[in-house]
Parts: structure tokens; C-alpha cells; sequence
């Protein structure tokens, strides 16, 4: 009898925590694991459903006042074939990675002194588009290069972009979960710190959700978060924390950090690479949108680890710069920069461009793109395609990562 009330409470609990469930996604981990991940209204995390077998998801963070809900993870092998939560199914990481999607820069752009997006219309903000034709991408894995939380002040024009602001759930629902919960739940995500969730910005929503750091206690903001390497069969992907980057002020403490990271990551290498970083190693800009008008990026990371790159690292991916740019640098690897899903744009020069100066006097052939969209490499067919689509998932120019920038073309071109 004693059994009977025991079995009636779990069917209870069971069934009330899986209503609770707001959000859900799926991170890769290591070479060999995937977290299963959920925002859950109250204190109480589900169990997970795992190959037809109740798991119970541990509170990773729980509620406080800014967040009045709870983050819950259940960490598995990649070995199994289903996981879920009620009718809620979790996208499942892949052994092998061929395929791969590229969005960064998401959030709706609230801050003083720059123009304001308006957060109500799809026109101006396209991040539920972007993310909408994403999730109907087939692919391998995905990666967000950074950038989430962009609302940082209250709106001056609340029917424009609504009144939420700061580092707190209602902001991050907004500005992320809300529109991107549709990619979240059709590909397995890594994630990587942007600058906008740094120490003096949106870096709480980042820990709580994103991060692979445990929460500590008390909690604190640290500048850098360790390294890490995620791997798949001949592909690895090693994470470096650049949120702290500034394009304008070049400090000893940051080269150290930035080099310290890929120091950190490089005895790991053994396959083929990517090394992700928000801010990119070259990029260019336009001054006042003439695009006559170029400067060069920042040049720490480039000062820092640029020129130790093993000839495994294939590839830097970026984002930060609102716009997409393919760059090839001599005896350097492909610098793929995705940084246009969905916050207002920057000016890029369009099209092909050879011989640029894309940072300390160093020239590289160029292939920029300035609207919205997003990127996806196919490492699995010859040339290894790079195809970028825009808002709607309509591509829009294609290269081969193999031949560099010079092999990209715009849609329009190769039809001519």
C-alpha cells in the first residue's frame, strides 16, 4: 500500500513540471555529450524522457528577481535516439558534423545614442524570420556566434519596441527565446559569448542559459570564460570568450587573456578545426557608410594568436560586425564572419573585393554581403560550399570555404 501514494505523487509531479516548460534546446559538450536544456516556470525541474526512460533534470539556476523561473539541464552521452519533455522533443547531437549553420547578432537594438530598431515590425527586426527559415535548414548542428541581448535601455517609443530592457527574463524572452525557440527545437546549438553579454551587459541571461560554467556561489561575472573544444567525428570547434573586446582601446590584459585561451586550446587540436570567437581576427568597415571610406578592425586577437595557427584550423568564424564578410588572408585560415540575424545592419563592400587592407597592412581578397540572413558550410561535398541565405532562407551567394573569398558569388551573378 505504501507503494500506491509514492506512484500517484510522481505521476503528479511528472505531469505538472512538463506544463511548466517554456523554452527547451539542446548543447553539444565535449567530444562525446549534449546537455538537454529547459526554462521552466517555478522552483521544481521535470523529468526528461530519455530512450523511453524518466530522467530527472537538475535545477541549473533557479528563480531570483530579475529571472523568475528555472534553468534545468539532464547531461547525456551521444549515443541516444530520443529525448523529451511531454510532447516536446529535444534535437539530438550528431557523432559526425557535415553540416553546419552560421547566425549571430540576433537581439533588437535598444542603446543610447544609436538609432532604435523597431522591435514590432518584421521589416526592421527579421530575427523571427531569420530563425523561421533556419529551422526549416537540414542540418548537422548550428552554431550562434554571440550577441543576444541587445535591449539595454528603455524604449523612448514603447509601440516601436516595447518596454522591456536590461538584463532580466522579460528582456532575454523577447529579444531571444520568443523568436528563436523554433531553431532551437529543429538543430542542437553551440554557443558563443558576444559582447553584448559581457560583464557590463546581458552576462547573467548568458551564464544561466548558455554557458557550459557551472553557476557558482555567490555569482559572479568573469571577464573570460575558460575555453572549450566541442568535437565530432573529423571536426572540432574551439570556443574562445571574446566578449570583452574593444575595437577602440588595445590593452595588455586582453592580448594575455586572448592568447592565454588559444594556448589553452591548442594541445587539444587533432583533427580538423574552427575556432570560434565573437569578435573576427580581420574585418573591414565602412566610416559613415562612404564605402570609399574603409578602416581596419580590431587587432588583438590577430596580434595574439594569428600567426600560431596550426594547419588544422581550417576556418576563424566571427560575428560582432553586422554583416556577413568572407575573408582570405595569405598562409591564414578562411575568416567567415555571420553577423547579420537580425540586429541593425552595418555597411560592408558588397560583392568581391581583392587585395583589401583587412588589418595591420596585411591585404585580403573580401566578399561582403549587408542584409539579413544567415550561413550554412557543407563540409561534406567537394569545395566545401558556404551558402548565405537571407531573411527568408532565399540564397543569396555562394562560395567554396576550400577556394577562399575569391570563389564567392552573388545569385544574381551566376544567373547573368
Amino acid at each position: 500500500m505504501r507503494f500506491w501514494p509514492v506512484f500517484l505523487a510522481f505521476i503528479v509531479f511528472a505531469g505538472g513540471a512538463r506544463a511548466d516548460v517554456l523554452y527547451h534546446w539542446t548543447q553539444p559538450e565535449g567530444e562525446e555529450l549534449q546537455s538537454f536544456r529547459a526554462v521552466v516556470e517555478g522552483p521544481l525541474c521535470p523529468l526528461i524522457t530519455v530512450d523511453a526512460t524518466p530522467r530527472q533534470m537538475q535545477r541549473r539556476a533557479g528563480p531570483t528577481s530579475a529571472f523568475d523561473n528555472s534553468v534545468c539541464t539532464y547531461e547525456s552521452d551521444r549515443l541516444v535516439h530520443a529525448a523529451s519533455l511531454g510532447e516536446r522533443d529535444f534535437p539530438l547531437t550528431p557523432r559526425d558534423a557535415q553540416s553546419i549553420l552560421l547566425i549571430g547578432d540576433t537581439g533588437c537594438r535598444l542603446k543610447d545614442g544609436d538609432p532604435i530598431q523597431n522591435c514590432e515590425i518584421a521589416e526592421d527586426w527579421p530575427f523571427a524570420q531569420v530563425a523561421d527559415a533556419l529551422a526549416k535548414m537540414e542540418a548537422d548542428v548550428a552554431i550562434h556566434l554571440g550577441d543576444y541581448h541587445y535591449r539595454e535601455m528603455a524604449c523612448p517609443d514603447p509601440a516601436l519596441c516595447g518596454s522591456v530592457y536590461g538584463d532580466n527574463w522579460p528582456s532575454w524572452e523577447a529579444d531571444f527565446f520568443r523568436p528563436a525557440q523554433v531553431m532551437l527545437n529543429a538543430h542542437p546549438f553551440v554557443f558563443v559569448r558576444g559582447n553584448r553579454e559581457k560583464c557590463t551587459r546581458g552576462w547573467m541571461g548568458f551564464l544561466r542559459h548558455f554557458s557550459s560554467e557551472p553557476m557558482g556561489e555567490p555569482l559572479f561575472c568573469d571577464n573570460y570564460y575558460p575555453p572549450f573544444v566541442v568535437g565530432f567525428e573529423d571536426l572540432q570547434l574551439a570556443v574562445l570568450d571574446s566578449s570583452t573586446r574593444d575595437r577602440h582601446h588595445y590593452t595588455w590584459d586582453r592580448y594575455r587573456a586572448m592568447r592565454d585561451q588559444f594556448l589553452e586550446v591548442l594541445p587539444l587540436i587533432d583533427r580538423e578545426t574552427w575556432v570560434l570567437t565573437h569578435a573576427p581576427l580581420w574585418g573591414v568597415g565602412t566610416v559613415d557608410g562612404d564605402p570609399d571610406a574603409l578602416v581596419t578592425l580590431e587587432t588583438i586577437q590577430r596580434e595574439a594568436f594569428g600567426d600560431m595557427m596550426p594547419r588544422l584550423v581550417s576556418a576563424v568564424l566571427a560575428g560582432d560586425l553586422h554583416y556577413v564578410q568572407v575573408i582570405s588572408v595569405s598562409n591564414h585560415p578562411l575568416q567567415l564572419t555571420f553577423g547579420n540575424g537580425g540586429v541593425e545592419l552595418y555597411s560592408t563592400p558588397e560583392g568581391l573585393h581583392d587585395g583589401l587592407p583587412v588589418g595591420n597592412g596585411v591585404a585580403g581578397d573580401l566578399f561582403g554581403y549587408g542584409g539579413f540572413g544567415f550561413g550554412l558550410v557543407e563540409r561534406g561535398k567537394p569545395g566545401s560550399p558556404v551558402t548565405l541565405f537571407d531573411q527568408n532562407g532565399a540564397q543569396v551567394a555562394g562560395c567554396e570555404a576550400d577556394l577562399g573569398a575569391d570563389s564567392c558569388v552573388m545569385v544574381t551573378d551566376e544567373g547573368e
